[in-house]
C-alpha cells in the first residue's frame, strides 16, 4: 500500500515527465492604433493573461472561477453574489443611490469546448468531448489533462479517433498517452495560452474568456472612476453545451431576486464574416443565428460608439448579425430579460484551423482594446436619454414634413 508521501511523489514525477506545455507571450503591441491608455492596456492584458492561463471545459471552470473569486476578494467593494449552479455575479455598487432606470449587466461564460476523461475499457483510453466541434477536426489533435481541484496538468495525450454516439455524445479514444489520469479530470486542447504576434492575438480560449478578461477590467476601470450607477459582471458556466449554466441563472431566480430590471449586454468572440472582420473594431451583434436582439440596447451601443468616435476623432466598430452561432443573449430574450450583444470577430473558431487541423483561435488586439472602451462608454452612458436619438431625428423629420403630410391626407379623404 502506498502512503500519502509515496502516492504524491508518484504523481509528481509522472507529471515532471510531461511533454513541455507551449509558450505564451503576454506583452501588449506597439502600435498607434491602440484606443486605450497605456495603464488601462496593461490592466487588460494582466487580466487577459491570468484567465487565459487557467484551463477551462464545460463543466470543468473549476480554475477561471479561482481567478474571478480571486479577483473578486482583492476588490471589499464588489458585492459577490453565486447561484446554486456556480455562476457568479459581481457586481459595483456605485454610489449607493436608488434609480427607476434599469440595472446594466455584462455576461460572458467561462467555458470553452473541451473533454472529460473516461478511463480505459477494453484496454483504450477514451474521453468524452463537450461542445461544437466537428469529429474530423478532432482526429491528430493534442490535449492536456488536468485536476480539476489542483488546476495542475496530469497526463497529455492524442486523439486517435472520434465518433458520435447514439445520445449525441462525442467520444474520443487517445493515444500517447502520457502522466496519470483518472474520471474526473478534464482535457483542453494543448494549445498555447496566449502569444502576441504583431496585432493579432492567439491562444487557445478567445471564446469566451477575452470578454470575461474585459468584464474584469470594466469593474476596475469602474470603481477608479467612482461610476454612480451599479454595474454587474456575470460569469457563467456551461454556455457550449447549450446556454446550460446561463439557463441555470435565470431559473434561479437570482437575478430578479439581487438586481430588480436589469438588461443584459452579452459578450462574445463569434465566428468572423463577411460583413464582420478580424481588425476591423468590435461587433455590436444585433442577432445570432437563432433570434434578434433587444432593439433599444442595439441603440445605446450605436450611441456609445458614435459617442467615442467623435472623442477620439474615430472609432473603428462594426454593427453585423452574427450568425456563425448561438450564444447566452438568446437565452436571456426568452426568459424576459432584455439583451444586447458586443462580440470580437473570431478566426479559427472552437480552434477549427485550416485544412481540418486543430489550432489557436485568433482576433485582433486592437478589437480587444475597442470591446473594453465601448463596453465602459455603455455603462458610463447608460440609460442614455428617454428620447432615443434616432427616434428624436424622426421627429425632427416629421416637424419639418407633417403639413405636406396632412394635405394629402385632406385631399385623398376627398376622393
Amino acid at each position: 500500500m502506498f502512503t500519502r508521501h509515496q502516492a504524491m511523489t508518484k504523481s509528481k514525477r509522472a507529471t515532471a515527465s510531461l511533454p513541455e506545455a507551449p509558450g505564451a507571450r503576454f506583452r501588449l503591441p506597439r502600435s498607434e492604433s491602440s484606443v486605450l491608455t497605456a495603464d488601462d492596456g496593461e490592466l487588460l492584458m494582466g487580466h487577459t493573461e491570468r484567465l487565459l492561463c487557467a484551463p477551462t471545459a464545460p463543466y470543468a471552470e473549476d480554475a477561471a472561477l479561482a481567478v474571478v473569486e480571486s479577483f473578486a476578494a482583492a476588490r471589499p467593494t464588489l458585492v459577490r453574489r453565486r447561484d446554486p449552479h456556480g455562476n457568479l455575479l459581481l457586481t459595483w455598487p456605485g454610489n449607493g443611490r436608488t434609480s427607476k432606470a434599469p440595472q446594466l449587466a455584462f455576461s460572458a461564460h467561462l467555458d470553452h469546448p473541451g473533454f472529460h476523461y473516461r478511463g480505459m475499457r477494453d484496454g483504450r483510453r477514451r474521453a468524452s468531448f463537450h461542445g461544437g466541434v466537428p469529429l474530423e477536426y478532432m482526429v491528430g489533435g493534442d490535449v492536456r489533462f488536468f485536476d480539476p481541484k489542483t488546476h495542475a496538468a496530469c497526463a497529455t495525450a492524442r486523439v486517435r479517433r472520434a465518433e458520435k454516439r447514439p445520445d449525441g455524445t462525442a467520444m474520443c479514444e487517445l493515444s500517447r498517452f502520457r502522466g496519470r489520469a483518472r474520471r474526473g479530470m478534464f482535457g483542453a486542447w494543448d494549445l498555447t495560452p496566449g502569444r502576441i504576434s504583431g496585432r493579432r492575438f492567439r491562444g487557445r480560449v478567445c471564446d469566451d474568456l477575452l470578454p470575461a478578461a474585459a468584464s474584469l477590467a470594466l469593474l476596475d476601470l469602474l470603481a477608479e472612476r467612482r461610476h454612480p450607477r451599479p454595474v454587474t459582471a456575470i460569469f457563467t458556466r456551461a454556455e457550449e453545451t447549450g446556454f446550460v449554466g446561463c439557463v441555470g441563472l435565470l431559473r434561479s431566480g437570482l437575478l430578479g431576486r439581487a438586481l430588480g430590471d436589469v438588461h443584459v449586454i452579452g459578450l462574445e468572440c463569434s465566428p468572423r464574416r463577411t460583413t464582420a472582420k478580424v481588425g476591423l473594431g468590435p461587433v455590436i451583434r444585433v442577432g445570432d443565428g437563432r433570434t434578434v436582439f433587444d432593439p433599444a440596447i442595439c441603440a445605446h451601443l450605436q450611441t456609445a460608439a458614435a459617442t467615442l468616435a467623435k472623442k477620439r476623432g474615430g472609432f473603428p466598430v462594426q454593427r453585423a448579425l452574427m450568425d456563425g452561432g448561438s450564444c447566452e443573449s438568446t437565452a436571456y430574450n426568452l426568459w424576459g430579460v432584455p439583451a444586447g450583444g458586443l462580440c470580437l470577430a473570431l478566426g479559427n473558431y472552437h480552434n477549427t484551423g485550416p485544412q481540418q487541423t486543430i489550432a489557436e483561435e485568433f482576433v485582433d488586439w486592437f478589437d480587444f482594446e475597442g470591446l473594453l472602451a465601448l463596453m465602459l462608454e455603455a455603462a458610463s452612458a447608460w440609460p442614455g436619454p428617454r428620447q432615443p436619438p434616432l427616434r428624436a431625428a424622426l421627429n425632427e423629420r416629421w416637424q419639418k414634413e407633417y403639413k405636406l403630410l396632412a394635405a394629402s391626407a385632406r385631399r385623398t379623404a376627398q376622393t
